[in-house]
């Protein structure tokens, strides 16, 4: 390949300065001598132009090979049925093929999943771009992609002058059935319904008959109701405050393709609007501000407190136009707004005429009906007028001997059950610096669990469950001395949160309760929390619906733990006898199942642009061919590669123009002829 170019022996604009000089001797030569003028001009001609150093470059050039690309789509949804043999068969086939076709390199590239393929899909595009943009434009060929169509990066540009190929796995009949959230709250208050809706989608239309299920934690189901435009619709009432993982699921269609989107995973949060607490003291004592500190540092807590100075019963005969006290709303806060409080606490309250027996009927009722009753207990309890004396007293889970033990200061220990209680076994501090109290009320006939004690063995805190309900005893006054730091003090304010929250129903705070929760990496670990020490088998059941037994090992307070890979996303769940939990890994509805089946669809309009072509690998692989820069790129049983014949120059020579002896010898039989003809 030879091309023309200049050298100029001078700067170029100390040529032009020459080149207009003998111009303007030139004129003034033909202006007066104009006989010999255009072998002179000739001459000077000559010379001017060889001080351009003309020359004549020959470079020595090689062949290029195009460059083609390959794509291979790994992502989730190209592991459902046989689509990873048929992407395997595919790729072995091409590389036959291409192997021996001349002149072209080919690059074959894997689309793995990026660790946030649950929520972005399969970037095929992106990959593509990436790749095209390392490769020389006179040398991109094209680029064949093995994918099942399901490419979630649409919105990427593609700047490309090759075609793009689509070969696609899965089948033409892929049946699918999957959910449709249409409204999905992640918040609602405690004790407050939460409306969940959805539509059954098979094969991309919607199935008003389907039937739809919502799995709750405990493992029951609530089927869901039809309602307008074919969608479904059921309610959820948070019973705690915390996150709940909801499962909603269908029966799958027979021979789909793939069953994880017959599932969808829903976080709630359930929220308190606000806990109220009514909190009745029978009489004035020195622990009476410690219960009410207590419960008005915390925000969302609405606490009514009474403390009865005066009982009915109190003969002093002052005036009632001389009372400065409240009259106690016994009928109102005891039988019309009863049902309005989250929790009853009576400190230190004895048996008197403010509260009738009926009363105590009431409050029985609220407490198996899912209440909560939390009593503190005072020396009146080991006497004649003590709460267990009244209707009210079946459901206490100690009654007093009549005994009040406050010789001898003692220390709070935990209970062989308390240390694997919640409630006490995450107390702060040891239980052996803990300050001492002076008084505990004796008690017998113990029908709850005593989680905390005295270093003599006598219980000082029992809980029980009743029905629905839960209730609480404290067997001594004395807390106040914590709260003071009275030999040292102890974690007063824990202790009451944390029996506040267990009688609250608190997820954390449960003594029997089976978790799943994400560990280090792809894991999860599966905690059990009992009372019990025996070691209990887990059955865990994983994504693609296989099951595996585990048996935990103890750790601490109260809880046995085991830990699992999880590198599947998707729903986890566990189940042990009558306890379940439910979690997730990445995203609970990875978008890549959102719809499996095989399409031609999404990607149709981005490759006509390229002018390549969609083929379906079930009708056979096409034939490989090169085409012209301008020819089709595909036709009947065959898909093309452009053919760039692209170059590249390994060498080059430069020689001159004219050599420098003729030049010379040009310009002096040019004057010569000048001179002859002026002598004429």
């Amino acid at each position: 390949m030879n091309t023309l170019t200049f050298d100029p022996v001078l700067p170029l604009p100390v040529l032009l300065l020459l080149g207009v000089i003998l111009l303007a001797i030139g004129i003034w030569s033909y202006l007066r001598f104009p006989r010999g003028m255009w072998f002179r001009a000739a001459a000077c001609l000559l010379v001017w132009i060889s001080l351009f150093n003309p020359q004549i470059i020959q470079k020595e050039t090689q062949d290029l090979n195009d460059i083609a690309l390959v794509l291979v789509d790994r992502s989730s949804s190209q592991t459902l049925q046989d689509r990873t043999d048929q992407t395997d068969q595919t790729l072995a086939a091409l590389k036959s093929k291409l192997a021996d076709t001349p002149n072209l390199e080919v690059r074959y590239l894997d689309i793995t999943p990026d660790g946030k393929e649950d929520k972005r899909g399969t970037r095929a595009l992106g990959t593509l771009q990436q790749a095209i943009s390392g490769i020389d434009p006179d040398r991109y060929a094209g680029a064949i992609l093995i994918t099942d169509g399901q490419v979630h990066d649409l919105e990427q540009k593609i700047d490309t002058n090759g075609p793009l190929h689509v070969l696609l796995t899965g089948h033409k009949d892929d049946q699918d059935r999957r959910l449709k959230i249409v409204d999905a709250p992640h918040y609602g208050l405690v004790n407050h319904p939460l409306t969940i809706r959805a539509h059954v989608l098979d094969n991309g239309k919607i199935n008003p008959a389907a039937p739809l299920r919502l799995i709750l934690p405990d493992g029951s189901k609530t089927p869901f109701r039809a309602v307008e435009n074919g969608a479904f619709e059921a309610q959820y009432t948070p019973k705690h405050a915390g996150d709940t993982v909801l499962v909603i699921e269908t029966d799958p269609l027979p021979g789909e393709i793939s069953l994880s989107n017959n599932v969808y995973a829903l976080n709630v949060n359930g929220v308190h609007d606000r806990l109220r607490v009514l909190l009745v003291s029978g009489q004035p004592h020195q622990g009476q501000r410690t219960w009410r500190n207590i419960l008005r540092s915390d925000p969302a807590v609405d606490l009514v407190h009474f403390t009865i100075l005066r009982p009915s019963e109190k003969e002093d005969f002052t005036p009632l136009n001389e009372l400065s006290l409240i009259a106690f709303p016994v009928r109102e806060l005891f039988e019309e707004k009863l049902d309005d409080f989250d929790l009853i606490i009576f400190d230190r309250y004895y048996k008197h005429n403010v509260l009738s027996e009926s009363y105590f009927d009431n409050i029985k009722e609220y407490v198996k009906n899912g209440g909560a009753l939390l009593v503190s207990a005072g020396p009146d309890f080991a006497g004649p007028r003590s709460l267990a004396h009244t209707r009210l007293g079946d459901l206490l889970p100690a009654r007093p001997s009549g005994q009040v033990l406050e010789d001898t200061p003692y220390r709070i220990t935990r209970s062989q059950t308390g240390a694997r209680h919640p409630i006490s076994a995450n107390l702060s501090g040891d239980e052996n610096k803990w300050g001492r109290w002076v008084r505990v009320i004796d008690t017998t006939d113990i029908t709850g669990k005593t989680i905390l004690q005295s270093d003599k063995g006598n219980p000082l805190l029992v809980v029980n469950r009743i029905d629905d309900g839960r209730i609480a005893m404290l067997l001594s006054d004395q807390m106040w001395m914590w709260a003071r730091g009275f030999d040292g003090g102890g974690p007063h304010a824990d202790l009451v949160r944390h029996v506040v929250h267990w009688l609250m129903k608190e997820p954390d705070l449960e003594e029997e309760r089976l978790i799943l929760q994400k560990g280090d990496q792809a894991s999860l670990d599966i905690i059990r929390q009992s009372l019990s020490p025996d070691r209990p088998t887990v059955t865990v059941t994983r994504p693609d619906g296989s099951s595996q037994d585990i048996t935990l090992r103890p750790i601490a307070k109260g809880r046995s733990q085991a830990t699992i890979e999880a590198a599947t996303p998707g729903i986890y769940r566990a189940q042990t006898g009558e306890y379940s939990a439910v979690t997730t890994v990445g995203s609970p509805n990875p978008k890549e199942f959102i719809d499996p089946r095989a399409s031609a669809l999404p990607l149709q309009e981005i490759v006509a642009q390229t002018g390549g072509d969609i083929r379906w690998i079930d009708d056979g692989l096409p034939r490989v061919r090169r085409t012209g820069a301008e020819a089709s790129s595909f036709g009947s049983g065959w898909i093309g590669l452009k053919q760039n014949n692209a170059k590249a120059v390994i060498g080059s020579q430069h020689t001159a123009l004219l050599p420098v002896w003729l030049i010379f010898l040009l310009a002096l039989g040019l004057w010569l002829a000048g001179w002859w003809r002026e002598s004429r």
